[in-house]
């Protein structure tokens, strides 16, 4: 051990993210075990202010430096040293400046890590070495060993990585420079990460192996790589399902969307206002009780099966079955409780029978969704969706008969409805209908929150269409909603934003907040400003090409159009607080606010229809989405304040 006399002090360095106490309790007992002489434990806590792992590591090195240490040991919290001894260090130091130990992890071990000479990625070896002591290109940043010579000669890590990559630019900046680098392939610790599936961490992991080439590359490694981009585009995405769930659904919804208005515009072509408001009030109708259909369950599934089990997706499976045949059986009673006219009723009572489809397709998309294979609902989707377009599209020229949209809809719809039970037989075989009343409850307990929310949300969007039709008729009806179409048609923006940002929320309200309240200013600034210049092009640009789309009767929609289209950019703003609120355990609070909306919605409706019509209905959903942004950023910024002041206070008193 022809090293181990000079070592004088030890400096152990743990960067901190959110790490509960009592795992520093038992590294602090873990290091006492090793029976060092003479040492200090840095915890460099990263939760408040993340500077990254490289930015964390360097303010413990530069502190165990300030207290004369010998020997640094840079290691993540989620590491057991319980395998390791004193003399693992000091022997190991006596072969290399850089050391690191043979690493378990998820049942498997590794020794040491290795670069791919043609793309330059590193990757941990999973053979073990004949040798006690290898060579090796880098060690994991879990545990690593430093001499303080080695920071003497090279410096500090690189933090423009934040994390991935910094420990293998710092055992190649050592190696350039002839320090050595290996590991100890007999003394093995236990690393706990369970990051593997994150799609952050193989989000750093993409982003700082193109840092590392670029960094380190030759001309030839960077050629391969371009090469091979559409090799390495499909790696990439093929590891992340979230990526290809997420880009289906997107799509799938975006075409739905696109197919839908070509019938919209087809229809106000060949209908009067007044036979395309029966299609409009038919649909508004079914969608009343839609949210009591889904009983908050898909939140409820998504959330809390994240694994399939018989038991638990039979269960779920039943309550919707029976949630679909009560919403079903309501909304028609309901349509005979506002005693509609023959001509308005028999719509409703055919389109009513969508709802039972709408319930074997959502359990379709739960279960499919909980094993990551949204993808599937997508195609699924697609595929009807074009099939009934193409279906209505020949309907109407053929028959020219607005009744007989409703029967050919009817007709695909249960074909549709046998098709997912199929599916979700084919998925899961061995589910089946069963009463469960206790289960259901429970059930019910964790998802009433999300049923009233989506209740609420649809009345208030829906009560417009109603106090119009009671009052001034189906003409302005299909004037309004005619023009009301068109930002329907922009929602795939806000939905494809709150697929997308939900998770990202969720999973900053656990971290610092900074990170959490810098996603909040740039969501903000950024769907803003794409909302607004939408908007600006439909009031700038709307009178020239709108007529394109609208002829006759519908040319005074072009003003609704104009009015709502301003909306867009609010509905999207409120969608960043909503989803802060969401992932802050603040929903309760959107109850409220839904509340006072649907209250908001039927006073001024009441009171400005009769005098102004349509565009008294266009003002109160601007006007509303506006009340809404308001108000949503105003309890967001309170909930804010009072979350993480809880937070600086708890970690005030830790330290």
């Amino acid at each position: 051990m022809k090293n181990s006399e000079k070592v004088k002090k030890i400096g152990f360095i743990f960067v901190l993210y959110h790490t509960p106490n009592k795992d520093l309790m038992r590294l602090k007992k873990e290091i006492v075990s090793l029976k060092i002489p003479d040492y200090k434990i840095y915890f460099i806590d990263n939760t408040e202010k993340n500077r990254g792992y490289a930015g964390g590591v360097n303010i413990g090195i530069k502190k165990a430096l300030k207290d004369k240490a010998d020997v640094l040991v840079v290691a993540n919290p989620d590491v057991s040293l319980n395998n390791l001894k004193a003399e693992n260090i000091l022997e190991g130091l006596s072969e290399f400046d850089i050391l690191g130990y043979s690493m378990r992890q998820q049942g498997k071990i590794y020794y040491g890590g290795e670069l791919d000479r043609n793309r330059l990625t590193g990757g941990l070896i999973q053979n073990k070495p004949e040798k006690r002591f290898f060579p090796c290109d880098f060690v994991s940043g879990s545990l690593m060993v430093i001499k303080k010579r080695v920071i003497e000669e090279i410096g500090f890590f690189d933090e423009s990585y934040f994390m991935y990559y910094e420990e293998v630019d710092y055992c190649l900046r050592a190696k350039k420079l002839g320090l050595s680098v290996g590991i100890d392939t007999e003394s093995i610790y236990d690393h706990f990460e369970t990051s593997q599936n994150n799609p952050t961490r193989e989000f750093y992991l993409f982003k700082n192996h193109l840092k590392f080439l670029w960094k380190y590359g030759n001309v030839k490694q960077k050629l391969y790589e371009l090469v091979r981009t559409p090799k390495t585009i499909f790696e990439e995405i093929n590891k992340r399902s979230f990526y290809l769930n997420f880009f289906s659904l997107n799509v799938s919804s975006l075409i739905n969307k696109i197919l839908h208005f070509i019938l919209f515009v087809l229809m106000i072509r060949v209908f009067t206002p007044s036979d395309y408001a029966l299609y409009t009030l038919a649909w508004a109708h079914i969608s009343l009780l839609s949210p009591l259909l889904d009983f908050g369950t898909t939140s409820y599934g998504l959330v809390y099966l994240p694994k399939l089990e018989e038991k638990d997706t039979s269960k779920l499976f039943s309550m919707r079955v029976v949630l679909s045949a009560v919403a079903f059986i309501l909304t028609i009673l309901l349509a005979l409780a506002f005693r509609y006219p023959t001509k308005e009723l028999v719509p409703v009572l055919i389109l009513s029978t969508v709802i039972l489809s709408n319930g074997l397709s959502g359990s379709f998309l739960i279960f499919s969704s909980i094993i990551e294979k949204s993808y599937l609902v997508s195609i699924v989707t697609l595929i009807f969706q074009v099939a009934l377009v193409i279906g209505l599209i020949a309907t109407v020229f053929i028959s020219r008969s607005i009744i007989n949209v409703f029967y050919m809809t009817l007709a695909f719809y249960l074909i549709y409805a046998l098709v997912n039970y199929l599916l979700i037989k084919k998925l899961l075989p061995k589910i089946r209908f069963h009463l469960d009343f206790p289960g259901w409850i429970k059930i019910a307990k964790k998802s009433l929150i999300f049923l009233g929310i989506s209740l609420l949300a649809n009345f208030y969007s829906q009560a417009d269409i109603f106090i119009l039709n009671f009052i001034k008729g189906p003409k302005e009806v299909g004037v309004y909603t005619a023009g009301y179409r068109f930002l329907d048609a922009l929602m795939f923006i806000v939905t494809a934003y709150n697929i997308a940002s939900l998770p990202v929320f969720s999973k900053l309200s656990y971290r610092s907040d900074g990170l959490f309240m810098r996603k909040v200013r740039n969501d903000s600034i950024l769907v803003g400003l794409i909302g607004l210049f939408i908007a600006l092009v439909f009031l700038i640009f709307g009178p020239v090409f709108l007529p394109i789309f609208m002829k006759g009767s519908y040319l005074s929609a072009i003003r609704v159009v104009q009015i709502v289209v301003f909306a867009l950019p609010l509905i999207l703003l409120t969608s960043v607080g909503l989803n802060s609120l969401y992932a802050l355990n603040r929903a309760k609070i959107v109850v409220y606010l839904f509340t006072f909306q649907l209250l908001y919605n039927l006073t001024t409706n009441f009171l400005f229809v009769p005098r102004y019509g349509y565009i008294a209905s266009s003002f109160i959903t601007l006007i509303g989405e506006l009340l809404n942004t308001v108000i949503v950023f105003i309890i967001l910024k309170k909930a804010l304040n009072e979350n993480f002041g809880r937070r600086r206070k708890s970690l005030q008193r830790a330290g």
